[in-house]
């Protein structure tokens, strides 16, 4: 399902129709996608934990986090309950105690400058991508890191 629709969302899923062009989706080729996918990550971990506790058991001197989470006033677009708006002040406590080093992705909003103040902001402008074609919508996000 996430191979032919877009978001990543968990509790919704959107996918496109076309009525002039075939679907991305080649039953034939999945043997052959799925094993690219295996050799590029047969060297990941992947461990499917909340951030605390993911960052807890990982945190060493040189570990390096990419956190990503849900966008300040976007708290429930993964599912209700999943991440709340306390949890960026809950992040930003964890986040000012760990070892090792940490990037994070968010959007550019004064709450969020306010809760992470102590950290280095990195100002960056993108381009959101809907159904694969670039809309005219620039977005000023941050990355907010700890070096």
């Amino acid at each position: 399902m996430l191979k032919t629709g877009y978001g990543g969302k968990v509790t919704e899923h959107y996918f496109t129709i076309s009525t002039v062009r075939k679907s991305s989706f080649n039953l034939l080729r999945i043997e052959e996608e799925l094993s690219a996918a295996h050799l590029r990550l047969a060297n990941v971990f992947v461990d499917n934990q909340l951030y605390e506790k993911f960052v807890l058991k990982h945190d060493r001197p040189h570990t390096f986090f990419y956190l990503d989470p849900p966008y300040f006033g976007c708290e429930n677009y993964y599912g209700k309950g999943i991440f709340n708006r306390d949890d960026f002040a809950k992040m930003n406590t964890l986040l000012a105690s760990i070892q090792g080093k940490f990037i994070l992705s968010i959007n550019d909003v004064p709450e969020i400058r306010e809760v992470f103040k102590e950290f280095t902001f990195h100002k960056v402008e993108t381009r959101y991508n809907i159904q694969g074609r670039s809309i005219n919508h620039r977005a000023k996000e941050l990355l907010i890191t700890n070096y």
